[in-house]
Order: C-alpha cells, then structure tokens, then sequence
C-alpha cells in the first residue's frame, strides 16, 4: 500500500510496538503482522505505550521510566522501528483520557464536586515540565518522534458556536462525559482554555517533530469542524507573530518558509458506513483552507451489523454482502482522498497543505473497532483491501461512477454544480440566496441536468409550497438514479443514486452567545445566504493579556461571497447599508438559541423534549429532554435512556440548567447528549409507512464508543423490555458496547412523527415494524421510574449529574400512544418584512408599535430594530410607510 500512495500520502497503522517486529529477519509479506507492517506501512502511531497510564505499567508513579532505562522498553521500541526506516508518530501528550497523573487525579471537594486540585499555577507548571521533558526527549536520536499528537480529543462533540472555539472546548463539568481535567486546572486562578496554546507552545520550543491537533466525530458535524478550524488559525496566527518578536523559536520547511505552529489537522476517522462522504469531504476542504495538512490518524470503517444481544458477529452471505458495501465505500474515500493528497498525484494545488497522511487503526479484523479494517482475523485480504489499493477499478467493476456524480443546476439566471460521491446516506448540500422579493422558489427536475445514465428520480421540497422568508429557508431535495450496480453489488443493498440537498433562502445575520471571549459590544455573527454585495464592517481580534478576545483597531468592509456563509466579528451598533428586511441589529429574534421548531429540516440538529410533563417551579418553566445517557432497569421499565430537566421560556425558547455537580462559574451550556442530529431514512418495515421518510436519530458524545450513535429499540431479549416498554439503545446496553443497527433492523431506528402542530410544536414520535406479519407500533414514551447516578462509582473522569426517569419505547396499538413532544432546534427566530411584533404576520398592531418608536435610534431605549425596516437607525415616517405597505389588502388601521 506504501507504493501503491507514494505519490499521494504516507501510510500507516496504529499497534503496540515491540521491537522485534522490527529486526533484520523479519522481511516484508503476508505471513505475519510483523511481515505485513513491514510490506504495507510506513507510519507507526504507538496506541497505548506512549500515554501517560502505561508509563510505569499503570502505576501512580508521575515519573516515566522511559527517561532512566534508555536500553528496553518504549526507548528500544522507538529505535528499532526508527533504525527498520519507520517515521514514528508519537501518541498523545494532553488527553482527557488515560493520562494517569497528568494532571492530578480527581478527588471529590468539600463543596461536593469532582475536581483535579491542580490549579492555575500548578498546572501551568507541570504543563511546561511535562512537555519539556516528554517532548525532548523523544527529540533525540535514536528513540526521535517524526510527529505528536499534541492534544487530542479536546472539543466537544456538538458545539452551539463553533467561532468561539473557547466555549467549544471540552472543560470541567462540560461535557459531563469526558470533561478536561487539563482545562479544570487552568479555570482555577486562569483561563481554562489556554492550557491548548500552552501545551502546542511548549513543544515546539522542545521539539522539531510535526505537530497535530487530533480529533473525532468531526467528519459529519461541521459545528465541531469549524470550531477545531478557528483554534488553528488562531494559533497559528498568534504564534507566527510572537515568534516573529522572539518569543518562539522558528522552525523552517523544506522551502525555507517558517513553520506554523500547528501543522497537522488530524481526524480520526473512526467511521461507520453511514457516514456521509460529502460532508467527510466538506471538513476536509475546511481545514485545508486554514492552510495546514490534514491527516487520517485512527482509520477504521465500521460495517452495519446490528447485532441483537448475545448474538455473535453474522457469517456466510449477509457478512460476505457487509463486506462488498464496506469495499463501495473504501474506494469512494480513498479516491476522494487521493484528491486532496498533499504529494505530486493531488490535484488541488489551491490549498497550502493537503492530505499528507492515512493511519489506520489496526490492520485486522475484529480489531478495536468491529470488522473495520483491511484484512480478516487471519490476515487474509478483504474487500476492502481490494477497493483501498485500487479504488477505480473496484468502482468500475462494481458499476459505479468513479469519481462520483456531479450535477449542474440552474435558477434565477445562475449556474451551480455539485458534486457528489453517491449512494445511501450522502448527499451533497448547496445554499442558493434569493432576492429580497422572493416569497415562493420555482424549483423542478427542468433546473436539474445530469450525467449520461441518470435521471430525477424525485423532488421534495421543504415546506411543501416551498416558502421562504428570512431565517426559515426552502429545501429541495433532489434524488437522482442511474444504472443498476453490478449484480452482487446490487443485492448487497449498494445504490447507484446521487442526492443533492438545495437550500433556498433569504440572507439572514444570526449572533452567537459568547461567555468566554469577545467584549461587548462585539460578537460573532454567522451570514448565511449572502447576498455578495451587502457589505460588513469586519473587526479583526487579537487575544488580550485578560484571555478575551478585543477588537483591534483595523476594520474591513467585506461582503460575503454570494450563496456562501462566514462568521465574522460584528459591531452589533454598527449601521450598515443593507437590502430591506435584512436584520444586522442584534435583538432576540436574530440571537441564536435553542427555539421550538415547527418542521424537521435536512441535517439539522435537535433537542427532543417532553411535552407531557412540564412543570412549574418558584416561577420557572421546567420540562424534561431526551438524554443519550444509560437509565438503570426498573420492574415496569428496562434499561433505557434518562432525562434531562430544561428551562423553557415564554418565547419558545429552551434554556439548558447548569450541572449541578458544577461551580457557580462554570456555565449552562447545552450537554451534547442532549443533542440528536435528524436524517432521512426509510424503514424496511412493509406496511402503512413503507414509503414515507422517517428520521434515524444520531447523538455525538464520547463515551467508550467513539461511532455516532444511532438511537433504536432493543429487539425484545432478555433485559430490553419490561410491561411492554422496550429499552432505548444507542450502541450500549447493559453496560456492554453494542454495534450500530444494521440496514435490515431499520424498522427499530427509523422514527416517524405524527403531524408537528403548527401552533404548539406538539408531535408525538414513533417506530413501526411488520415484522412476522404483526403491524406493531413502538411510540417514545416518558418514564418516571428509575434513578441515574449522580456520579459514575469509579469513573475518574465523569463530571454526570443525577436523574430521575427517562424514556422507552412504549408497545403501542397506534401512533397516537405516546408522549407528546417538542423539538428544539439552535437556530435565530425567522421573521418576516415589517412584523414588529414578531408573530410572524404584518398586521395593525405592527404598524402601531412602530408609530410609537418614531424618533427612536439605535441604542436608546424604546428603538425597535424590527420597525427600522430600512435599517437606517433610526424609525421614521418612511418605515411607517413602507409598514403600511405591506398590510393585507383592504386593511384600516
């Protein structure tokens, strides 16, 4: 494999060294592993030997033996692959995980809290020593590190405002799974965020090796990509700077250029097969563009087994077509790889750096992650072995497009292309602006042309009459087929199908809540559906000796590119020249927030909430959400999921609780186990739902599974069910890690939702199997037995607050049986041209609320940014005029 991308990138696999793997009688084949490292690789990454707990053999000695016994162990390992002409890329200095002492263990508080009791100063200091002495060492011949995995696994799974990187970080009760005793530490006398900096800045003044940031879970979840994106550029710009002052050293490239600080993106890529290529594609163009390469560090591709409890890992046909669809969609990464490849072969020369590393993981089945990689449990080569060392030629034979299917499309006298890798589960996504006078998109299969061999298989759009106001786009989904996959191919359930997801709407600001970086009155605000011509009046930041981020005294009026998005610094006073109904002023509709949803919109990300048991309490609104976290059994409920009280306001909107087991200073943000990310997908299951959409309910968080977990019911064994209500599973069960549900046992994860009432939100959610010739409904149901731990007994690490009740799925006669539901979606409040009021018509009361304000200018009390349609700061007999305008015929006021 080595030869096969010497071109493109360099190739490696993950393992536990041992240096007579390494010796002079071990040559390159395929009768060992040690003959197949040797043949295929060239990259080894150490899993655990490296890290913290396995210094001293797991035990509480800080102390690494490694810098005393310079003859055995770690340092004979490293030589012996070095001397074998293998680049070694050290794995992991700061990690959350299996860092032993590093920093100091938690130990619970007088207040009652689960804490390091490191503090600022302490860490500070260990940090510097830590790395001085880790990283220096490994500087040194023979025992010398080629990279470092610097720090890994630093940010959350699902983060609300990727541009402020800070609050995107994992710190310490946020996420309850896996929060950061590194940043807990720094919080206490500093900034919990800069232990980051400090860990990338420390190293490189010790080593010349290349330096990663490594991360998961980012391959589909652009929130977490751009965040990781906004650190990186931010650092690197800070350290370009201060080493430019003398305060780093400056390590130049192979083209005398001075190296940045951080040089390597590197994304896991513990994937499974519903993965959406597309989005893979999309965050590899988006740390690209932050002008570092991008590495595949921990690869494995995970098929769909579905395994039902107790059951072993399926055999004879089913496994053999698992495998042709996992080869499908090896080759369809590894060509859209060797794309972006950083060596002679890639073919996108725009960027500064490229793909310039693949690292799997293992090389055999089962391996850490099930049945993910190259060969088989003895050694023998898979299908995806065959589609990785040849990827046309495997598409080619399997009667697929080679490099995927591009489409071209017009509207509104403009051309867009797209391009996507195809099959089930991917889609390519574009967002198209309309003009201001808009009210309705016209979109057909007549706007849609496409290569030889396909056609429009359908169009749907969302809302129905396709809509669009400012804030709530038109999406148009449009399936196209082509020519049936080769037969084996085909019965292996693999699609030759091509489907694009088109955004319609109207340009719209939204700002972020930010509590760990900009001043007031800046803030981050994301464009969307830009206009290309509005221009905005930009502030450049730098990061003062506080740790907030302040505005420098250079601006810059930048219009964002046409259709595109950015999210740039804002003046929320500023007054800008813009297009009608366009809001810049920053008030409570165009604040994003976690706001009642009334529709399910491609891609997008919810929080499912009870509606039956909302209560009152001292004044406050409570109701509870669904929480991708273990509930405990009860005699009338199975293990099943918990819930999570949430605050809802009078404005629809929901407002997360802070952890409980969390200081005062720590804030409420929303927990990514509260978060579900909603995809389309068909049920297996005939009958009255076979040809109906439903949605898979996905939720990113770091437990021991590092996969998206897909949410679906247990399959009625022992333990799943109790009276009637089956268990809720996101891959683990009973404390035992389970597999992602497989294509055939859909009908237990594709959810159906009666219709969303349009003026409450209300659903009511629910699964639907006919299996066996029994039509039976699973409706989501709210428990209130069974109580969560507070804390998890022995769990270093866990910052997890207690809970009472969760949710199961409920046997049901009809989809009516249920809870009655909200979904909430992070979003701004969509609006409409001249509703002051916001209720999302133009009616009297409008017109009146704005011939009160008269006179009114941004910034004093009583200016509504709603009645200043024409953004000009101040309300006028010219909004007043335009208002009237837009009252329906006939209207008197």
């Amino acid at each position: 494999m080595k030869d096969v991308y010497k071109d493109h990138f360099l190739i490696g696999v993950g393992t536990d060294l041992n240096a007579a793997n390494y010796a002079a009688n071990i040559l390159p084949g395929e009768n060992s592993s040690a003959a197949m490292t040797i043949k295929h690789f060239e990259v080894l990454t150490p899993g655990n030997s490296m890290k913290p707990e396995f210094w001293n053999g797991g035990s509480t000695n800080p102390t690494p033996t490694f810098l005393t016994n310079l003859t055995s162990g770690l340092n004979a390992n490293i030589a012996a692959a070095n001397a074998r002409g293998f680049k070694l890329n050290a794995h992991t200095i700061i990690w959350h995980n299996q860092s032993a002492l590093w920093p100091a263990a938690n130990v619970l508080t007088a207040e009652g809290r689960w804490e390091t009791p490191w503090d600022f100063v302490t860490a500070k200091t260990n940090l510097a020593y830590y790395v001085r002495t880790v990283g220096g060492h490994f500087d040194e011949q023979p025992y010398k590190a080629y990279a470092w995995d610097v720090v890994n696994e630093a940010f959350k799974d699902n983060p609300d405002n990727p541009a402020d990187w800070r609050n995107s970080l994992r710190s310490g009760y946020s996420p309850e799974e896996r929060p950061s005793r590194w940043a807990q530490a720094y919080s206490k006398g500093g900034n919990g965020w800069d232990y980051m900096y400090d860990a990338f800045f420390n190293m490189r003044q010790n080593t010349t090796a290349i330096l990663n940031y490594n991360d998961f879970n980012d391959n589909e979840r652009s929130s977490k990509v751009n965040a990781i994106a906004s650190m990186v550029k931010e650092f690197n710009e800070r350290y370009a700077a201060e080493s430019a002052a003398s305060k780093g050293r400056i390590l130049l490239d192979a083209k005398g250029q001075p190296r940045p600080l951080v040089e390597v993106i590197g994304t896991q890529g513990h994937l499974d097969m519903r993965l959406n290529l597309d989005s893979f594609e999309k965050a590899v163009k988006t740390y690209l563009d932050v002008g570092v390469n991008v590495e595949l560090t921990e690869l494995d591709v995970a098929p769909l087994l579905g395994l039902d409890k107790g059951q072993r890992i399926q055999n004879g046909a089913e496994m053999n077509d698992l495998f042709l669809a996992q080869g499908v969609y090896y080759a369809k990464m590894m060509n859209m790889l060797k794309e972006y490849a950083a060596g002679p072969a890639g073919r996108h020369r725009e960027y500064k750096g490229g793909v310039s590393r693949v690292t799997w993981w293992s090389m055999t089945d089962p391996g850490y992650h099930t049945n993910g990689y190259l060969w088989s449990g003895v050694g023998q080569p898979k299908e995806a072995y065959w589609a990785t060392v040849d990827p046309n030629q495997y598409l080619a034979d399997a009667g697929l497009p080679v490099n995927g299917v591009t489409a071209t499309m017009t509207y509104g006298g403009e051309t867009f292309t797209a391009r996507t890798w195809g099959g089930k589960n991917t889609y390519a996504a574009l967002d198209i602006n309309v003009p201001a006078s808009t009210t309705k998109v016209n979109f057909t299969a007549a706007n849609v042309s496409l290569p030889a061999g396909f056609t429009v298989e359908s169009i749907k759009y969302n809302p129905t009459d396709c809509a669009v106001i400012p804030g709530k786009p038109c999406h148009v989904t449009v399936k196209a087929r082509g020519g049936d996959p080769a037969a084996a191919y085909k019965n292996a359930g693999v699609e030759n199908t091509a489907t694009y997801v088109l955004s319609f709407g109207k340009m719209a600001v939204s700002w972020f809540e930010n509590t760990a970086a900009l001043k007031a009155p800046f803030s981050y605000a994301e464009v969307r559906f830009s206009d290309g011509v509005t221009r905005l009046q930009q502030y450049k930041a730098v990061n003062g000796n506080d740790g907030a981020l302040t505005p420098a005294s250079g601006t810059e009026f930048k219009p964002v590119p046409k259709h595109g998005r950015s999210t740039l610094i804002l003046n929320t006073q500023d007054l800008i020249a813009n297009p009608a109904g366009l809001r810049l002023n920053k008030d409570a509709t165009t604040e994003k927030a976690w706001r009642l949803a009334k529709r399910i919109e491609p891609g997008r990300t919810y929080m499912v909430v009870s509606a039956d048991s909302i209560v009152q309490e001292n004044g406050v609104t409570k109701a509870y959400a669904l929480t991708n976290r273990s509930k405990p059994a009860t005699s009338d409920a199975p293990e099943s999921l918990s819930r999570t009280p949430v605050v809802l306001g009078d404005d629809d909107v929901l407002r997360p609780l802070r952890n409980t087991n969390a200081p005062a200073s720590e804030p409420a943000l929303s927990q990514d186990n509260l978060k579900f990310m909603f995809e389309e997908s068909k049920s297996p299951a005939a009958g009255p739902y076979a040809a109906l959409e439903g949605h898979t309910m996905q939720s990113f968080i770091h437990g021991t599974n590092v996969y998206p977990h897909v949410l679906f019911r247990g399959n009625g064994a022992a333990g799943t069910v109790a009276n009637g209500n089956y268990s809720l599973i996101t891959r683990q069960q009973n404390g035992a890690e389970g597999s992602q549900i497989a294509d055939r046992a859909l009908d237990q994860a594709v959810w159906f939702n009666s219709p969303i009432d349009q003026k409450t939100g209300v659903t009511k959610m629910f699964l639907y199997t006919g299996r066996g010739g029994a039509s039976q409904h699973y409706a989501l149901k709210e428990v209130e037995s069974g109580t969560t731990p507070n804390r998890d007994t022995g769990n270093a690490i866990s910052q997890r607050q207690g809970a009472t009740g969760g949710f199961v799925a409920m046997q049901a006669d009809g989809p009516e049986a249920g809870t009655n539901v909200k979904l909430y979606v992070y979003d701004i409040k969509p609006y409409v041209y001249g509703d002051v009021n916001g209720d999302s018509a133009v009616m009297c009361s409008d017109l009146s609320a704005a011939t009160a304000a008269i006179g009114k200018r941004t910034g004093q009390p009583g200016f509504l940014p709603a009645a200043d349609v024409d953004q000009n700061g101040i309300v006028d007999v010219r909004d007043i005029s335009a208002i009237s305008r837009l009252l329906p015929a006939g209207t008197r006021c």
